[in-house]
């Protein structure tokens, strides 16, 4: 195993182990919904994390990106995550269904889902770096379900009292994507 792989390796199990963490820690479930959807999101991930680990330990070819790419990805995602747990360490969850509030401080300025985010980042950092069918698969699933997921979240929260902040906030920041031009404001 070269040194740049073992240090992927290394990054990537920290990575892992923080979001294993968090899963259980700070994500926890609270409805039938989020039940049903972790029966079929845990698996999937469970995959995406393996296949990684399988492709690393054999060095196969690379795919589209370098080793230090990826370990860039990894690291930007990795740091978007952490961003926006320090962000909402004070509240239960970013945006569940018992929100008292609109987050619109720290990564919840540049994307309204900045967990989703990082996580898309992380993955997708995986599927570059190794070109398996496997992660683009598990990736293509994983995208799917954080669309459906915030898109669910968001409809929670146009149901509520903070509908009206929501939609002001929701005109002026990206799902997934910042939108650059109204920084220049």
């Amino acid at each position: 195993m070269t040194i740049s792989t073992t240090h992927l390796v290394l990054v990537f199990t920290f990575i892992v182990i923080v979001l294993m963490w968090a899963r259980v820690r700070i994500f926890t479930i609270q409805s039938s919904n989020s039940m049903r959807s972790s029966w079929i999101y845990d698996p999937i991930v469970t995959i995406h994390i393996v296949e990684t680990y399988r492709l690393l330990v054999l060095e196969t070819d690379k795919g589209v990106v370098t080793n230090e790419f990826s370990l860039f990805l990894y690291a930007l995602g990795f740091s978007l995550f952490l961003w926006s747990i320090c962000t909402t360490r004070t509240l239960h969850f970013a945006f569940g269904e018992n929100s008292e509030k609109i987050l619109t401080k720290g990564p919840f300025a540049v994307v309204r889902h900045p967990f989703y985010l990082s996580y898309i980042i992380i993955w997708s950092s995986s599927s570059l770096l190794f070109n398996s069918i496997i992660l683009w698969f598990t990736l293509t699933f994983l995208v799917a379900f954080y669309i459906c997921s915030a898109m669910n979240e968001e409809k929670v929260i146009l149901a509520s009292d903070n509908s009206k902040e929501y939609r002001k906030y929701r005109k002026n920041v990206g799902m997934f994507i910042p939108r650059i031009e109204l920084w220049k404001k």
